[in-house]
């Protein structure tokens, strides 16, 4: 378990990078990591995940600016999910296909609420891991039932935003979400996608509705929609149950029927 944290918490660290490099287009594996003030190479001991951070005080060693918060958030995030989702799935194909999905996620969830884009590259590192995934069975599920998925979550919203375009007289879900879709689709399959699209829809209606009663956005307001689709497809990897089935579809039938 301490190795699956170390691993997990590195993989973190090298999440950070990506989320702040990928967008400005700059490499993500050189410079070495530096402060962005006084751009001092940040030390090995510094850049212990986590750790490092707690014994800096959040601070550069050099010049003391403040180090972002989101370091050892974005490194906490992909340790936790890594272990609930090792509860789930175990020692498996599955723990670490879903594994790697949540990473990725993680990825274009900071990304899209920094700068409201899904980059393509994301999107074809998805594909590139589910077609030869599918195909060769890695999945707890029927290649078809993939395919199913995908185009019920990515039509799904294709046709979600022709409607807000329509009504809203703007753009109300971006492609980016529906080339995602495609993905996410391929790896829940056919149920788990229309799971997945509710919890993601009832998600961002509660965080948008608090938002604006708090006063703290508007109409006009742009409000990324990657993170909620994150939100979505992690929580219903994370409902399914060791045995087959999902216990919040097992709740639904057993409450309305």
């Amino acid at each position: 378990m301490l190795i699956l944290i170390t691993i997990s918490a590195s993989i973190g660290s090298f999440l950070s990078v990506i989320i702040h490099r990928v967008p400005s287009g700059n490499s993500i594996m050189k410079p070495a990591s530096h402060c962005p003030k006084c751009r001092e190479k940040i030390k090995f001991s510094d850049n212990i995940p986590i750790l490092g951070y707690i014994l800096l005080r959040g601070q550069c060693r050099y010049c003391r600016e403040h180090i972002s918060l989101r370091y050892p958030l974005v490194e906490a995030l992909a340790v936790i999910l890594t272990l609930l989702i090792y509860r789930v799935y175990g020692q498996s194909s599955a723990f670490l296909l879903y594994t790697g999905l949540a990473y990725l996620l993680i990825a274009i969830t900071f990304i899209d609420i920094d700068h409201f884009i899904i980059p393509n590259g994301f999107i074809v590192i998805g594909l590139i891991v589910l077609l030869p995934t599918q195909a060769l069975g890695w999945l707890p599920m029927h290649w078809g039932d993939g395919i199913n998925g995908s185009l019920c979550f990515a039509g799904f919203l294709f046709a979600m935003g022709i409607i807000g375009q329509f009504i809203l007289k703007k753009e109300s879900i971006g492609f980016g979400d529906v080339k995602l879709g495609l993905i996410l689709g391929g790896f829940l399959g056919m149920e788990l996608s229309v799971l997945a699209l509710y919890l993601s829809f009832v998600s961002s209606a509660f965080i948008v509705i608090t938002t604006i009663a708090r006063g703290n956005a508007g109409r006009g307001t742009k409000i990324p929609f990657g993170p909620y689709l994150a939100i979505g497809t992690l929580a219903t990897l994370l409902t399914n149950l060791p045995g087959g089935g999902n216990m919040i579809i097992n709740w639904y039938f057993r409450t309305m029927f």
